[in-house]
């Protein structure tokens, strides 16, 4: 049955937001990273001068109250954000997220590690502390619009992936250093998505404007394995499943969330309207059966993927409480214990999903929970 949760928490971030992504990792899955981007208006400037602005924006989750809260420890001005990714393993004991910008730029951050004994509090959000690693340029005439890590493949190694706003798709080894080793065209307008197969490192998934869903193989080169054509508006979302091999989760301007098995990408297992652009989606960290998507203009949903092959998905809720372009969300791996409300449940206590989510025109940024 669907539901419709209601916020817990609504911050202003003050520029747009688009990105928000909780750390993974052991140890600080209560830190939140919220990227915005905003473009600075001038009727003197043409289109190639226009200056876009964004900050990093890291945030503390205190679970410990009756209600979980988010502090802001930082907010760290630099050219606007256009996504974030959390790297999947530890670098040199630290965790370290990546990003890309407007100037056509990947970053590497590092999030500092609390010390030993630190006590919840003020404190232990100063231990939260954001270091620049790396600034790499994709191409100096590009936006960057989206990224993802590779699952570890070895020791502190691992890679990244870039789309942009030329179609491009580049790929870089992260060790001590960050070294583009491929980059090629790979669309004829905007890539807005790529993502590693996260089953094989060698796998790669791109999707455009061009209206095509790309399958890479870095052992191949530069011509796509596949190419699926089906789709009649632009692929903007994409993940493949960490916790259930074969499965990629694709979304679309067409309002639609697909589900594809990767050894078949003909056609999808199914598909799914929304109602709404399919800009983000996220597979649900702790079973891997749900979907959480970003729908531009029809706020925020979980699909249940338990039975892939169901046409449509059954929608489990539905987030309304945003008021402009629903863009970046993700689930937070801590989970909280209260009071259920929904006596068809049954328990009166249960373990709640907290969701981090944020719009774009009104910059909010949300916290709510799931089941309600």
């Amino acid at each position: 049955m669907e539901t419709s949760p209601s916020a817990l928490q609504v911050i202003d971030t003050q520029l747009c937001a688009d990105s928000a992504e909780w750390c993974p990792l052991e140890g600080l899955q209560d830190v939140l990273l919220c990227g915005t981007y905003q473009l600075l208006e001038s009727e003197e400037s043409a289109p190639s001068d226009q200056v876009r602005v964004g900050q990093l924006q890291v945030y503390h989750l205190n679970n410990s109250d009756s209600k979980p809260i988010l502090s802001k420890s930082h907010g760290i001005d630099m050219p606007g954000i256009l996504d974030i990714k959390w790297a999947r393993q530890r670098m040199d004991t630290a965790a370290v997220c990546g990003l890309v910008n407007a100037k056509g730029e990947l970053q590497l951050w590092k999030i500092g590690e609390r010390g030993t004994g630190e006590t919840e509090g003020e404190s232990e959000t100063q231990k939260v502390t954001p270091e620049c690693l790396k600034t790499v340029e994709i191409a100096p005439d590009c936006i960057g619009l989206s990224l993802d890590w590779s699952a570890p493949f070895g020791g502190s190694s691992a890679r990244v992936v870039t789309s942009d706003s030329k179609g491009r798709v580049s790929v870089f080894d992260v060790t001590s250093d960050v070294t583009m080793t491929s980059q090629w065209h790979a669309h004829d307008f905007e890539a807005w998505i790529c993502a590693f197969d996260q089953w094989n490192t060698d796998i790669l998934y791109s999707g455009s404007d061009d209206c095509k869903l790309k399958v890479w193989d870095l052992r191949v080169g530069e011509t796509p394995v596949s190419t699926n054509s089906r789709f009649t508006m632009g692929v903007c979302s994409m993940q493949s499943s960490p916790l259930r091999e074969n499965l990629l989760a694709v979304g679309s301007y067409d309002e639609n969330l697909s589900v594809f098995d990767t050894r078949k990408m003909r056609q999808p297992i199914s598909t799914t309207p929304l109602g709404g652009g399919v800009w983000r989606v996220k597979w649900d960290p702790f079973s891997g059966h749900n979907i959480l998507t970003a729908s531009m203009h029809n706020g925020f949903h979980i699909v249940d993927c338990s039975k892939q092959d169901a046409e449509p998905l059954p929608v489990l809720a539905h987030y309304t409480n945003h008021t402009s372009l629903a863009y970046g969300v993700d689930w937070c791996r801590l989970k909280t214990q209260g009071e259920n409300t929904n006596t068809d449940h049954g328990d009166e206590n249960m373990e709640h999903c907290l969701l981090a989510s944020c719009s774009f025109y009104d910059h909010s940024l949300q916290v709510w929970q799931w089941p309600e």
